[in-house]
């Protein structure tokens, strides 16, 4: 498979691996091309340790692993957890902070999103990874567009993140956020920096 060598994944793309749901396939088969030698180098996969409280036992039900630890032991030393310090805890809460304007007033003037705290600690770890890690080519990977709720209320997509912040009300960590290349996991070679699918109000 051809495609970007440094990757960073949501929690939901663990979860749709263990439970088999949509896209399964094209997870499995990225897991299995980035153990393996990639033109010379190998492929790293990033992820916010955070997705350890995220991955739940019931997740395993029918599953192939029978616990976390089986999981981590099999994605092995090419999957690279980043833990939440006190600079990614924070440029989260400022993250959050951003206040999202409706891209569809028209069509449903009460659509209300926020930043969760889950996605903004993700989005900030991945930002560290780039710019304090220095992977300048990282893509963030993520089946999420939106369509889900939380105990926070509705979110904000990541997948069409920077549709909610229109140039003029971004802040700096916005601005982080939106220049980060994101895409689903079966998308081999996600355009840079953006370019993705506009979200459907109707399935938002």
């Amino acid at each position: 498979m051809i495609g970007p060598k440094h990757l960073f994944w949501d929690s939901c793309v663990f979860i749709r691996y263990l439970t088999k749901g949509e896209g399964w396939l094209d997870i499995a088969e990225l897991i299995s091309d980035t153990k393996a030698k990639f033109q010379g180098e190998r492929r790293h996969v990033y992820y916010s340790t955070l997705t350890y409280a995220e991955i739940r036992p019931r997740h395993f039900v029918g599953s192939a692993h029978g616990s976390l630890d089986d999981l981590l032991a099999e994605l092995g030393a090419a999957f690279e957890p980043i833990d939440p310090n006190p600079n990614i805890l924070k440029a989260a809460g400022e993250l959050r902070d951003a206040v999202p304007v409706n891209p569809f007033p028209k069509e449903d003037p009460d659509k209300k999103r926020v930043i969760s705290t889950p996605d903004s600690i993700h989005l900030m770890t991945c930002v560290f990874a780039r710019d304090v890690l220095g992977v300048s080519d990282i893509v963030f990977q993520t089946f999420d567009n939106g369509k889900g709720s939380t105990w926070e209320g509705k979110c904000v997509p990541l997948l069409s993140f920077e549709r909610w912040f229109p140039e003029n009300v971004r802040t700096q960590r916005v601005s982080e956020v939106c220049s980060l290349p994101r895409a689903k996991p079966e998308d081999p070679e996600p355009p840079l920096p953006l370019n993705v699918a506009d979200e459907n109000p109707a399935h938002a």
